[in-house]
């Protein structure tokens, strides 16, 4: 017995109990992103896409400069933290801003690049229609309803492109899974394996994916 105790494990063993080791933590990672719908976080994405890229395009209404007598540089300081003169604020609110565009401008970067390896692919079609709230001829909408299927599949018909709610669900579908594997790898792919995006989701009037 004592020298059961005693005895050192083997190369072999600890090699063993490290794959042991090692599986468990994999087993563990994948069933964590199993439980992320990495397939909506997508969907989001592609929704903000148009808010991001307008806001890429017009500085000035980001807000870098305080408008007027901006509340954030107006303001007085808290009891205890000393005093700030217009200019300490007057930076301190840019480089809030600076800070804000650049997170806005990395997410707006990472998903415009994913769309540019679509938008020419004829399905990219329902991905505009549907998320960007553009009409067929790629028009922005503005503020109209967004589509339903039916209503893409109408619009598309009255330019000569006939396909069926169904073909057309299924082409946002393989498309926003393929997005959702660039944007995510390997997470995204696990996530994708694990649920059918096409199942649970809510009914169409824009609120598809969105939270």
């Amino acid at each position: 017995m004592d020298n059961k105790k005693s005895r050192k494990k083997t190369m072999e063993e600890y090699i063993e109990e490290a794959a042991r080791k090692g599986a468990r933590e994999t087993v563990n990672l994948q069933r964590q992103q199993r439980n992320l719908n990495l397939y909506r976080t997508t969907e989001r994405l592609l929704r903000n896409y148009k808010t991001y890229q307008h806001m890429m395009e017009d500085l000035e209404e980001y807000g870098f400069e305080p408008v007027g007598k901006s509340h954030s540089i107006s303001v007085a300081p808290p009891p205890g933290s000393g005093v700030m003169d217009r200019v300490d604020l007057y930076d301190e609110h840019v480089a809030a801003r600076r800070a804000s565009y650049e997170r806005t401008k990395a997410r707006y970067d990472e998903i415009d690049a994913v769309v540019r390896q679509f938008e020419d692919r004829e399905e990219f079609i329902v991905i505009r229609m549907y998320y960007f709230n553009e009409d067929a001829t790629g028009a922005d909408r503005g503020d109209a309803k967004p589509y339903t299927f039916e209503e893409i599949a109408e619009e598309l018909s009255a330019i000569g492109l006939n396909r069926s709610v169904q073909t057309l669900r299924k082409w946002r579908t393989r498309m926003v899974q393929d997005m959702t594997v660039l944007v995510f790898g390997v997470d995204g792919a696990v996530s994708i394996e694990a649920r059918d995006p096409m199942q649970g989701q809510p009914e169409e009037g824009g609120t598809d994916g969105q939270t």
